[in-house]
C-alpha cells in the first residue's frame, strides 16, 4: 500500500511541478512582451499572479490526488523538529529575502531559492519521513547547475543582455527545472 501510495503521491508532484514549470514559462513570456511595452510593474505582477492562479486553478481541478499529496507531505514536515524546520525555511527563503539588499544578483539568488529549498526539503522529507522524492532533488540539482550556466551567459554576453533579459533566462531555467522534475516523477517509478 506504501509504494501505491508513493507512486501517486509522486505523479500528483509530477504534474504539479510540471503545472508550476509551464506557468513560469508563460508568465516569463508576457512578462517580457509587458515590460517591452513599458507596462507598468504592477500590471506585470498581477499577470504572474493570474497566469498562476489560471494554470494551478486548471491542475488541483483536473488532479483530485493534488491536493491530498501536498497536504500528507506538509503533515509530516509539520512533525520534524524546529531545527530542521528552521533549515528549510531558510534555505527556501534566505535567498529570495536576499534579493532587495542584493538586487543586482536576484537571477542567481532565484535559482539558488529554488535550488537550495527543493534539496533541503528532499533531504529533510528523506531523513524524517523516509521518503524518497526523486524530483523534488532534480529540481533542486537542475536549478542549482543552472547558476553556473546563467552566470557564463551573463559574462559573456554583457555587452547584449540587459540585466532584464539574464532575470528572464533565470526564471527560464526555473521552469526548465520544475518542469524535467515533473517529468522524471511521471516516468521514473
Amino acid at each position: 500500500m506504501l509504494h501505491r501510495n508513493s507512486r501517486i503521491e509522486s505523479r500528483a508532484f509530477g504534474f504539479l511541478f510540471i503545472s508550476i514549470a509551464i506557468a513560469v514559462l508563460i508568465g516569463t513570456i508576457i512578462n517580457e512582451f509587458l515590460s517591452i511595452h513599458h507596462i507598468p510593474i504592477y500590471y506585470q505582477l498581477i499577470s504572474w499572479v493570474m497566469i498562476f492562479t489560471l494554470i494551478l486553478g486548471i491542475t488541483f481541478t483536473k488532479m483530485k490526488n493534488l491536493f491530498h499529496s501536498i497536504r500528507s507531505r506538509m503533515k509530516n514536515s509539520i512533525k520534524w523538529p524546529l531545527h530542521a524546520k528552521i533549515v528549510n525555511g531558510l534555505s527556501w527563503a534566505g535567498p529570495f529575502l536576499a534579493i532587495p539588499v542584493f538586487h543586482s544578483f536576484s537571477q542567481y539568488l532565484i535559482l539558488l531559492g529554488i535550488g537550495a529549498g527543493n534539496i533541503s526539503t528532499y533531504l529533510l522529507i528523506r531523513s524524517y519521513s523516509k521518503y524518497d522524492n526523486k524530483e523534488q532533488f532534480v529540481v533542486g540539482i537542475i536549478a542549482l547547475s543552472m547558476i553556473g550556466v546563467l552566470f557564463s551567459v551573463d559574462v559573456i554576453l554583457n555587452s547584449i543582455l540587459v540585466q532584464q533579459h539574464v532575470l528572464a533566462l533565470s526564471r527560464l531555467f526555473v521552469g526548465l527545472s520544475y518542469g524535467v522534475g515533473g517529468i522524471y516523477a511521471l516516468i521514473e517509478r
